[in-house]
């Protein structure tokens, strides 16, 4: 009897380690390592909402007016009816009027993409063409096409034809390519 009942009581013990003490131990150490990447997440989302609150007080730190330019700049949407009129208000400082406006229409610009801009739709940059004519002088018209150079939105004049008129007004046709983010 001695010797049966610690050989039972071995067996007893071992018999528990493999029925529970051994799979709640897998378990647990299964819940810790969960645990460490939960916590790991947790740690790099305070950390972005670090940085992101950073970027909103260097962003509130930027006057309207800026904000205003930079939207100017390389708006969000494709507004062709204001880039119509900013280009009509540079061409009236010479008593200019563009006629014969066509809009290409929009394209996404995928075989101009820059590898560093980024977008919503993973397009981010999208494409209009613009195409009109202008009845001007030669010296108006290349103070209109250095004001639309300087001007704050980003144009990229592709072509420029021109026919001769009368007396000292040339007919000129100008396309132009300009550029919105997605």
């Amino acid at each position: 009897m001695r010797i049966a009942l610690p050989i039972v009581l071995l067996i007893i013990a071992v018999a528990s380690f493999v029925v529970y003490t051994n799979p709640t131990y897998q378990t647990i150490k299964t819940l810790g390592i969960e645990e460490s990447s939960y916590n790991e997440a947790l740690t790099r989302s305070r950390e972005v909402q670090e940085v992101r609150n950073k970027l909103i007080s260097k962003y509130n730190t930027f006057s309207p007016d800026d904000l205003h330019r930079l939207d100017r700049l390389l708006p969000d949407h494709v507004d062709n009816i204001r880039l119509i009129i900013d280009i009509d208000n540079i061409a009236a400082r010479y008593n200019l009027r563009i006629r014969n406006v066509a809009l290409a229409g929009t394209k996404d610009g995928r075989e101009e993409r820059s590898g560093l801009a980024v977008g919503s739709s993973g397009d981010p940059i999208g494409v209009v063409q613009v195409g009109f004519t202008i009845a001007a002088r030669y010296e108006d018209f290349v103070r209109f096409l250095e004001d639309l150079e300087r001007s704050l939105r980003i144009v990229d004049v592709t072509g420029v034809s021109f026919t001769t008129g009368e007396g000292d007004l040339q007919e000129y046709g100008v396309s132009l390519r300009t550029y919105w983010l997605h």
